[in-house]
């Protein structure tokens, strides 16, 4: 399944592929309290070292993590204003899982922790980030 941002559904069209569907990234679930999104690792994933580039979990955490508070404002815009990174464990294949969650929820401001895992156990990556609820312009 695709992985579709929240947003005004009038501005969305079905057939609009977003960048994590560019990279390959697949919604696995998507509920109010977690998402789980997995993309298959290819080889133009990797970068010279032949393991998975540092961008695709950076990309797959901020969609899944954007996602989901994306779901509780579907017809607002959300942005990413910060997103904090660790690398832990390279892969090289596989399936990557993402799972998102929130730590914080306030009003305009969320704070979304996601773990990228190489199948259900070995973490490759975790990270914070905040995301802001926009306004819709008057």
């Amino acid at each position: 399944m695709p992985m579709h941002p929240g947003g005004n559904s009038e501005t969305i069209e079905a057939n609009v592929q977003t960048f994590a569907d560019f990279i390959g990234a697949k919604l696995v679930r998507a509920d109010e309290g977690e998402v789980v999104a997995e993309l298959t690792v290819q080889p133009h994933h990797w970068n010279l070292a032949r393991i998975v580039h540092g961008g695709v979990y950076m990309s797959l955490l901020d969609s899944a993590m954007g996602l989901l508070v994306s779901l509780h404002y579907p017809n607002r815009p959300v942005v990413t204003t910060n997103l904090n990174i660790h690398f832990t464990e390279p892969a090289t294949e596989g399936t990557l899982v993402c799972r998102a969650q929130f730590l914080h929820r306030a009003r305009s401001t969320m704070t979304v922790e996601g773990r990228v895992y190489l199948g259900t156990e070995k973490l490759c990556a975790h990270a914070t980030g905040s995301f802001r609820v926009l306004k819709l312009p008057s």
